[in-house]
């Protein structure tokens, strides 16, 4: 283009109509729709919210202005690549649990024992229930650490409360993270003393050692509120009880009265190792009167490498209205706990987390 052309195509732009007059400093960007058609150029446009934008050109053809007049409206960023499909969220590495109608509460799960830590009594964290499940021993330790947690609840053998836990901070025993603190109760292993049998379960203290599940709810109030060292009330959780009847294991899971019925064995895989899940079987005719804890509920094999299976307690842990299944794992030389939890429907439970409790008890 010369000088000359140029010139007067300024002077064409100057002494146009105020609504054809081109601003400056603002260009349109025309969509990919646009750019394919061979028709089409670039324009001005007014960049104000809210406003209609106008073309300025004169040789616009009655497609582009009707195409202009289409995006009229509101300037809104662009909503990008579109929605995600359905369930890429649930493919995570945890298990995310499902609520029934209440949302979950947040809890640490740990094993309380009298005299693990040189003789007094500590809680060993092993999970975490928080926007998902967690056995990670720094994520089950760190709610202990930062006073998120300041009391746990200590379940007995038979499902009932055995005594209180009060939080003081957290330890390390050996290598393990523990909560120190106060225990004010009676053993998990003893049995009730109104009903006038005075003593332990022998099942329990074969299985546990004297030592119980412990539940502690995470705080996310502000410690103004209720000062730390004052006591938590303590959980209202929601037991319940399981028997094996024709090698299966029945169990109120959804609270609805009826049993479910699972193959204990399912939940051993073929190494003796927790399974990663386990689905609904079908109920047979026998029936079993269910217990909160059940030594031996897959009987050992080997006492060199397999010495049984117990389920510990039927328990609502994170109040999402569905019981979950505390198992210990009993090998040669070690123990492991792991949790079921049926995360989308009582048709199949998942194994959520896994952890290895008190090395000593």
């Amino acid at each position: 283009m010369t000088r000359n052309t140029l010139r007067t195509t300024e002077n064409e732009a100057r002494h146009a109509p105020p609504a054809m007059r081109p601003r400056r400093g603002v260009e349109w960007r025309p969509t990919s729709a646009a750019l394919a058609d061979p028709r089409s150029r670039q324009v001005g446009r007014h960049s104000a919210p809210g406003r209609c934008l106008k073309a300025t050109a004169t040789l616009w053809i009655p497609s582009l202005l009707a195409f202009l007049s289409s995006a009229c409206g509101p300037r809104v960023a662009p909503a990008g690549p579109g929605p995600q499909p359905e369930g890429g969220e649930a493919a995570s590495a945890s298990v995310r649990a499902t609520a029934t109608g209440k949302p979950a509460r947040e809890i640490v799960v740990g094993e309380m024992c009298p005299r693990a830590a040189d003789g007094r009594p500590a809680v060993k964290p092993l999970f975490v229930r928080s926007l998902t499940w967690s056995a990670d021993s720094q994520d089950a330790s760190a709610p202990v650490e930062r006073r998120a947690v300041r009391q746990f609840s200590v379940l007995a053998w038979d499902g009932r409360r055995a005594g209180r836990f009060s939080v003081a901070g957290l330890a390390e025993v050996g290598e393990q993270d523990i909560a120190a603190g106060a225990y004010a109760g009676s053993s998990p292993c003893e049995r009730p003393r109104e009903a006038g049998d005075a003593g332990s379960y022998p099942e329990c203290v074969s299985a546990q050692a004297e030592c119980g599940v412990a539940v502690g709810l995470l705080e996310r109030g502000s410690l103004d509120e209720q000062p730390f060292e004052e006591d938590a009330a303590p959980l209202d959780l929601d037991v319940g009880g399981a028997c094996i009847a024709d090698d299966t294991l029945l169990v109120d899971i959804d609270g609805d009265g009826v049993p479910e019925a699972y193959a204990i064995a399912d939940f051993v895989n073929p190494v003796r190792a927790p399974a990663e899940e386990v689905f609904i079987a079908q109920r047979g005719s026998e029936t079993c009167a269910p217990a909160f804890a059940i030594h031996h509920a897959v009987p050992p094999a080997d006492p060199k490498h397999w010495r049984g299976l117990d389920l510990l307690g039927v328990v609502d842990l994170d109040g999402d209205g569905r019981r979950e299944l505390l198992f210990s794992y009993h090998y040669a030389i070690r123990r492991t706990w792991a949790v079921y939890s049926a995360t989308g429907s009582v048709a199949r439970l998942d194994l959520v987390g896994e952890a290895e409790p008190w090395v000593t008890r």
